[in-house]
């Protein structure tokens, strides 16, 4: 059985902790142990908040959206293959894993499915962040529409310049 949810606890917390409040019990042991790891990833520390995570998490996807999906669908299929390895027959190999992943991007089907904690909870943020990453998947890299926002700018100047003149030029041949 889940202990209560306790709704009263500071929500800028660590996001360990956070979860484990909300969730409580087993599975938000389970869940705010993965969180270390997922901090260490990002490279936060420990200490980040929950406000730098998401805005990292957000400039990680947007940096190359296509690397972000492949690490979602391999990263998290082997995280989910090892929460599930022993414990699911059906996710037996890396590959089954993997393969869980990457359906749980569209369809959602495969004849896998989570019965550990960890890989309820793994399942879950899979199915919630990877069907809007799978949409921006070609999406141009964040270098890539700097570039295109820079060069828009330059050539928007280059047009103040030219109108700037013509407008000079008409002025003058109004006065003649």
């Amino acid at each position: 059985m889940m202990a209560p949810v306790d709704r009263t606890g500071d929500l800028s917390s660590s996001p360990g902790a956070l979860v484990g409040r909300l969730l409580g019990g087993e599975l938000g042991n389970n869940l705010g142990a993965l969180m270390p790891m997922a901090l260490a990833f990002l490279d936060g520390g420990p200490d980040a908040s929950y406000a730098s995570v998401k805005q990292e998490l957000r400039q990680k996807a947007m940096e190359d959206p296509i690397d972000t999906l492949l690490a979602i669908v391999v990263g998290g299929g082997l995280a989910f293959y090892l929460a599930e390895r022993g414990h699911n027959p059906a996710c037996a190999t890396p590959l089954d894993g993997i393969l869980y992943a990457a359906t749980s991007l569209s369809v959602g089907y495969d004849n896998t499915f989570p019965v550990t904690p960890t890989g309820h909870a793994l399942a879950t943020l899979i199915q919630t962040f990877g069907p809007a990453l799978a949409t921006r998947a070609f999406d141009p890299p964040a270098a890539e529409v700097r570039a295109e926002a820079a060069a828009a700018s330059e050539a928007a100047a280059v047009n103040r310049a030219i109108l700037a003149r013509l407008e000079d030029i008409v002025r003058l041949l109004e006065t003649r």
